[in-house]
């Protein structure tokens, strides 16, 4: 089954002291890319939730944000970061001076630098518990995520079997006309085989290569042979569980050269009508799979 790259999923999960909320989204990306942007005092998680993320995501460029209240009643073991605090206040101090401000610096001024603050170490029960708080709201919003980019996925494949159709159909419509273009291409060889007889300068072995030459230029018969498997193991690949964004992608290349071979050897203004409808629908495939993870 086809999965989407794209798609959103949200996560919340509380503790007994805190709750954590966690946002995701995910776009067209070729390989996995993950942003993360959660509170200073969480950084130490981030590597980890990013190896439990990638995971379960393969592919697609993905957004994840996480954020963690406190909502005991208690004192939260936070200890104040006196070096970087000072620092701050000399720093937003020579910016008002430079900018000419008069108002004083006020506490809001300072909350807004969350690396002011870190939990003490002797508290590694709580960290554990903010751990697990974001954990399971990240695993939540992933879940969601994965099932939008699915639904998503089977809107796609049902597209995608529906396109392959016409396709397989326009190839046939390029084999019922084969006969008529065949004897079309005959006359026109007849009339070049005897515009060389007319030459005594040429001989036989001329006479043959030429209609060798012309007669494998005009043979549209492989082309069409390995039409019908491509669309066959494009079709196969939509039902496989594994993800098949790439190989789908490899796959329509070879379709692609296909139908141009099939468009420059026909050499008939009917068939050449059938192409112009296969290369359209080869192209609307092609920006489909661009999603398919």
């Amino acid at each position: 089954m086809l999965e989407s790259m794209t798609g959103y999923g949200r996560g919340e999960h509380t503790t007994e002291q805190y709750r954590a909320i966690a946002e995701i989204r995910s776009v067209n990306f070729r390989y996995c890319e993950i942003s993360l942007k959660m509170p200073s005092q969480l950084h130490a998680f981030e590597q980890p939730i990013k190896e439990k993320v990638q995971k379960k995501v393969k592919r697609g460029k993905i957004s994840l944000t996480v954020d963690l209240e406190h909502h005991s009643t208690g004192e939260e073991p936070i200890h104040i970061r006196e070096d970087t605090l000072l620092t701050r206040i000399r720093t937003l101090e020579k910016v008002r001076e430079t900018a000419g401000i008069n108002d004083p610096i006020r506490l809001e001024h300072l909350l807004v630098f969350e690396d002011l603050f870190e939990l003490t170490e002797e508290n590694q029960e709580l960290l554990q518990e903010q751990f697990d708080a974001v954990e399971k709201a990240v695993m939540q919003a992933v879940a969601e995520l994965l099932e939008m980019r699915r639904r998503e996925g089977r809107m796609l494949q049902k597209d995608l079997e529906e396109r392959l159709k016409l396709l397989a159909g326009y190839c046939e419509e390029v084999r019922n006309g084969e006969k008529e273009r065949i004897r079309e291409a005959k006359k026109r060889m007849t009339e070049r085989v005897n515009q060389l007889l007319e030459d005594n300068r040429v001989d036989d072995e001329r006479i043959e290569q030429e209609i060798a030459i012309l007669a494998d230029r005009l043979d549209i018969s492989e082309e069409l042979v390995r039409m019908d498997a491509h669309i066959s193991y494009f079709t196969e690949c939509l039902q496989n569980s594994e993800l098949q964004g790439k190989k789908l992608n490899f796959i329509l290349q070879e379709m692609h050269r296909e139908v141009n071979t099939i468009g420059s050897k026909a050499n008939s203004t009917a068939i050449s009508r059938i192409v112009v409808g296969m290369k359209e629908i080869v192209e609307n495939i092609r920006e489909q799979i661009q999603n398919i993870a």
